[in-house]
């Protein structure tokens, strides 16, 4: 997946860069969507000379996107089940249940975010090219 991005600060190597407010136009998602305000890292390995405002091109598979969207949101939903199963042999209280249901949902988030922060560089998107103003 490609996409433009606008460097919003440089901190030595580390850029942190913000998408184009105008794709967020139109999109169904944007009750849900928070991306209109974040602004996350891009790695630069091949050292392409950008400053605050210049605009570049990242790259991030579409597999790797594919499954950051599943550790960020569908694995903490399958943990859901694992924490019923436990919520059942432990006791018969619905309560109970839906506790250690609500528990498995937060260790799935958990885990994602250590599984992220262990291997940020693999997920961070690249920067591949600096973008002109003809294209």
């Amino acid at each position: 997946m490609k996409q433009t991005v606008t460097i919003e600060e440089k901190k030595g190597e580390r850029l942190i860069a913000g998408c184009d407010k105008s794709l967020c136009d139109g999109c169904k998602a944007s009750f849900f969507c928070t991306s209109k305000k974040a602004s996350f890292d891009v790695l630069n390995p091949d050292g392409i000379p950008l400053e605050k405002g210049d605009k570049a091109v990242i790259d991030m598979p579409p597999r790797k996107t594919l499954f950051t969207v599943f550790m960020s949101l569908g694995f903490p939903l399958l943990m859901f089940v694992p924490g019923y199963v436990i919520g059942t042999v432990i006791s018969d209280s619905q309560g109970i249940q839906l506790l250690t249901s609500l528990i498995g949902v937060a260790a799935g988030f958990l885990i994602a975010a250590i599984f992220f922060r262990l291997n940020k560089k693999k997920y961070t998107p690249v920067i591949i090219r600096k973008k002109d103003g003809e294209d």
